[in-house]
């Protein structure tokens, strides 16, 4: 396509297309036209084969395109001269005649005589350069020449010139000639050398002329899923066209449409590529990752922030799919760190019918750029909004100066734009301003560079109207006339009316600038009515300050027969939970928990213990179990979710299979260094078995040493040092050379930089890289294990895990244990040259209620070769935050249990435990138990499956530690006395404390 620049008449566009299809009986392009419009061009078919070429010419005088001879003549059999060429050629061609110019030297030719503005219109768009560009010859009066024309149509179309030609041109035309031939343009029989008639080229603009008048169909774009058709014409006029049954993927189409008064048909297809895997992952700042997909993914899925997982801290804000449906934006919370390694998996995005899912895809965030301003636009009379290149840290006032003075007001930042209000709301005064950026940092800490900008501030008068609302008896569609000040629209003041009462809405939605959907509560008598009323928006006001004035609107609901669908399920990082986004709105007095059922591996139900709909997010339900979800695959079936609309619509069939894989990411457990002239040793252990390949890789294993300024300094480990995964690779243990770099290690080893190791299941380190310095494992300390300070893993012994190694006895006396009820013996302490001290006790505890160790003057031998001391300080070192590992019991000296009649039938059982039991609900303890009536051997049922007249009982939690079972059989005769057995079962699930240990099994013991 030529790269030239058309001085175009405005409302007569022809452009020059460039293509290298053969002319048949269609002209491709202006400049294709025009240059067959000499003899050595192929026979053309026109548009109007009724019309001869004298009517054609009358046609086109009419359109002022040809004008005669003096005399009214025509003169189609005579040879057309340069200048009657040019001026044909503007005509046709939509070109500007330009006046007042003569940059030719023929003889006679003027700016003021007729052929010069046409000339310079030619010349000046590189379409005709003259006969001689030396001495600056158009020869306007000369006639054309195939060889001529050639140059000008192949240069126009920038086609390829061939190295073998087949003509009789001149030497120098005979590239171009060919060149025309081979596209197809060129009669291979013509005489390079020979002239055209007017007659042909009447002809030729003739059919151009039609053309004009009915542009033709440039190019199209699907959209809308199929259901609309954006035609875009040879005019650049684009046509919208709504279809009312929706394209089929991949299949050609016939649409009809019909546009000034002309009718089209045209053949068009909806491609679709669905993406099948995800094809990068980039960051080019740190508050936005890309996930870019090799094609179109599901949009409702791709924008679903918990399909994205990151490593380290990270969590994802929100996610944003682009136009061309292949590429996230996800939004970070917190900002990355600048060219650190992460990584990032995807799950749940679906494309067609598959689902993508992509595991510990690595990226490294780099930002090396400056944030630039790439827009500034007034936002009405009293706002601006300044656009930059990504997305900057909180704007400051002092960051923006507005036509050379301080600006006073309040920056508001959100991601990448800014947008600046007054303090006093003072209106921008209309015209032209100048705003100045300066220093606007990013979250690498980059400043913006001082720029200027200018923009038009137009007066605002108008109030915004509602263009167009929508409804459904849930949901009300508001689009606005212009954008509005998303802090005046308050669901408040957005209501219909029920007899005397406003009915407002529950909660607004911004689809864009000027659209809003508003939700209404899910009950019957808060949503709309199916019949025509008014629905009312006020106070909503455009940035200028002008409120709505119009604001109600008659609006009829329809009836939303939409069946919801689940579009995600995400499993919870502690496993005891699940969240299943619908794709909408679902209603709340349902039974979810006989709604969904999950089975294990085994096909074993897991029992659900409470589901409900998300108190912020309506189209989301929660999904509570136990305990932590079993490992493996687990099924998960839901059947009969209803939404939140007047039909109830129930939701299609869902089941899914999920995996609970250990997603838990390792991290360093503790450290000793042994560094003497001799021996360079380091030896790093981690809290879970690891990868040995990553444990063996020197790269993941970065040397901190001495910089000599009191910092430090980084080293590759050199291919000399000894890397051995050690306790089952659990640990790694490193070997060092004497020096590194010139550097003595043994003196100037300050830690190592642990990065890139990852655990048996793929896990890397939770903040991908750990600092493992000597001095800070030079000194005993408890490490926190998931969180807790030790455990309870006995009833007469406490554990805590140190950060290394230790040797050395430990006296008893230095050491006090305390919990609830008081002081604790201890017995004896022991290490065992190990990381762990074992506390034993005197007396049996069963829980850690009020349990805290302090350590005084507890020292141990032999690490990093001296004494260390644990708690050297008066009081010591407290730790108080325990787990239990201890599971509770029957409470001791209960061979049978006392009972109480409660009625005449009804009898309850006290049994008493060791410790606080968790408080679940009847059917589940319930499980956990076996109750048997003597006088026949017969195993009660639970009260919920009871049959009429048969003996049950149910189960409760009181006190804390006490379990009663409450027995009612009417055949009893109001005896209970040597009646029933009760036994804790094996295999008991439920019955268990609060740190989730359940109860032994128990023979059964009688009541009395």
């Amino acid at each position: 396509m030529s790269d030239k620049s058309y001085q175009i008449k405005e409302n007569n566009q022809v452009m020059i297309q460039g293509g290298e299809k053969k002319v048949m009986k269609k002209i491709l392009s202006v400049a294709l036209s025009t240059a067959m419009a000499f003899s050595m061009f192929a026979s053309v078919a026109f548009g109007d084969d009724a019309l001869n070429t004298q009517q054609k010419y009358d046609v086109l005088k009419e359109a002022k395109i040809f004008s005669g001879y003096p005399d009214g003549s025509a003169g189609l059999d005579k040879e057309m001269t340069r200048a009657e060429f040019a001026k044909v050629l503007v005509g046709i061609m939509g070109l500007e005649p330009i006046q007042g110019k003569a940059s030719f030297k023929d003889k006679n030719y003027k700016a003021s005589k007729w052929p010069a503005p046409y000339v310079e219109a030619v010349y000046s768009a590189g379409l005709m350069q003259g006969k001689n560009t030396t001495k600056m010859i158009f020869d306007f009066n000369g006639k054309i020449t195939v060889q001529e024309m050639a140059k000008v149509l192949v240069v126009a179309q920038k086609l390829e010139i061939p190295t073998e030609t087949n003509n009789n041109a001149s030497d120098w035309a005979k590239g171009y000639v060919q060149a025309a031939i081979n596209a197809g343009l060129v009669d291979a029989k013509a005489n390079p050398k020979a002239n055209a008639t007017r007659a042909q080229l009447v002809e030729v603009a003739y059919d151009i002329y039609l053309s004009q008048q009915k542009p033709k169909v440039a190019s199209y774009k699907v959209s809308e899923n199929g259901k609309v058709v954006e035609f875009t014409l040879a005019n650049n006029e684009v046509v919208k066209v709504t279809l009312e049954t929706a394209l089929v993927p991949n299949k050609d189409t016939e649409v009809k449409f019909t546009h000034n008064n002309y009718n089209y048909t045209e053949t068009v297809k909806w491609v679709v590529t669905e993406a099948s895997k995800v094809q990068s992952v980039t960051a080019d700042n740190l508050k936005e990752v890309v996930v870019t997909f090799d094609g179109e993914v599901d949009k409702a899925t791709a924008e679903l922030k918990d399909n994205y997982t990151l490593s380290g801290s990270l969590k994802v804000k929100s996610a944003s799919l682009n136009d061309a449906k292949n590429a996230v934006v996800l939004t970070l919370e917190d900002a990355a760190k600048n060219q650190q390694k992460y990584t990032l998996s995807v799950n749940g995005v679906k494309a067609g019918t598959k689902t993508i899912e992509a595991k510990d895809i690595e990226f490294a965030p780099v930002d090396v750029k400056l944030p630039e301003v790439t827009s500034v636009t007034s936002l009405g009379t009293k706002a601006v909004k300044i656009v930059f290149s990504e997305p900057v840290a909180n704007a400051q006032t002092g960051s923006f100066l507005l036509d050379g003075k301080a600006f006073y007001g309040n920056p508001t930042t959100n991601g990448r734009e800014v947008v600046l209000k007054p303090y006093d709301s003072s209106a921008l005064s209309v015209g032209e301003h100048t705003l100045t950026v300066s220093g606007v940092e990013d979250y690498a800490k980059f400043k913006s560079l001082k720029s200027e900008h200018k923009f038009t501030v137009v007066e605002d008068t108008t109030a915004p109207t509602m263009t167009d609302v929508t409804a459904t008896l849930e949901k009300v569609t508001v689009t606005f006339s212009e954008d509005v000040d998303p802090d005046t629209v308050d669901v408040a003041n957005v209501y219909h009316k029920r007899g005397s009462s406003n009915i407002t809405a529950d909660r607004a939605v911004q689809v864009s600038g000027n659209k809003y959907d508003f939700y209404f509560p899910g009950e019957k008598d808060k949503q709309l009515p199916s019949y025509e009323t008014t629905f009312y928006v006020e106070k909503v006001k455009d940035y200028s300050g002008n409120q709505i004035t119009e604001t109600s609107k008659t609006v009829r609901a329809g009836i939303d027969y939409e069946r919801p669908y689940v579009v995600d399920l995400k499993i919870a990082e502690s496993k005891d939970s699940f969240t299943v986004t619908f794709s909408k709105d679902i209603a709340s007095n349902q039974e979810f928990t006989k709604l969904v059922k999950v089975t294990d591996k085994d096909g074993k139900t897991v029992q659900v213990k409470e589901a409900y709909r998300s108190t912020t997010d309506h189209n989301k339900l929660v999904v509570n179990f136990y305990g932590v979800l079993p490992k493996g695959d687990n099924k998960v079936e839901i059947l009969g979710v209803k939404d939140n609309t007047l039909l109830g619509n129930v939701m299609t069939e869902y089941s899914k299979t999920v995996n609970i894989a250990d997603v838990s990411s390792p991290d360093v457990e503790s450290a000793s260094f042994n560094l003497t002239s001799s021996v360079r040793r380091a030896v790093i252990v981690f809290d879970k078995k690891m990868d040995p390949a990553t444990l063996s890789n020197r790269a993941n294993f970065v040397l901190l040493v001495d910089n000599g300024n009191g910092g430090v300094r980084q080293l590759s480990t050199p291919d000399s040092a000894i890397l051995t995964p050690i306790q089952d690779s659990k640990a790694v243990m490193i070997e060092l050379p004497e020096t590194v770099s010139g550097i003595n290690i043994a003196q100037n080893l300050k830690g190592i930089l642990v990065l890139g190791v990852k655990d048996t299941s793929g896990n890397y380190l939770s903040d991908y890289s750990v600092p493992v310095m000597v001095d800070k494992y030079a000194t005993v300390g408890v490490e926190k294990e998931d969180n807790y300070d030790g455990k309870l893993t006995g009833k007469k012994q406490i554990t805590l895990k140190l950060n290394q190694a230790v040797s050395g006895s430990v006296d008893k006396n230095t050491v006090t244990v305390r919990n609830a009820a008081g002081p604790v013996g201890v017995s004896s302490v022991t290490t065992n040259n190990s990381n762990t001290i074992t506390i034993n006790l005197d007396k049996e505890i069963y829980d850690v209620d009020g349990l805290t160790v302090n350590f005084k003057d507890t020292v141990f031998n032999g690490v990093s070769g001296g004494n260390v001391t644990l708690g050297a300080t008066a009081t010591g070192a407290t730790y108080s935050n325990f787990n239990d590992k201890v599971a509770p019991e029957v409470a001791a000296g209960q061979n049978y249990y006392d009972s109480e009649s409660v009625t005449g039938a009804t009898y309850k059982v006290t049994i008493n435990f060791t410790e606080n039991l968790k408080d679940l609900n009847s059917d589940l303890l319930a499980q956990d138990l076996v109750v048997t009536r003597l006088s026949d051997n017969k195993v009660l049922t639970v009260e919920s499956s009871a049959a009429a007249g048969a003996p049950f009982y149910s189960v409760a939690v009181n006190d804390k530690k006490q379990l009663i079972i409450t027995i009612t059989d009417t055949t009893a005769g109001g005896s209970i006395a040597n009646k029933y057995d009760i036994a804790i079962k094996s295999g008991a699930k439920y019955i268990q404390d609060q740190f989730n240990n359940v109860v032994a099994a128990k023979d059964a013991v009688r009541t009395r």
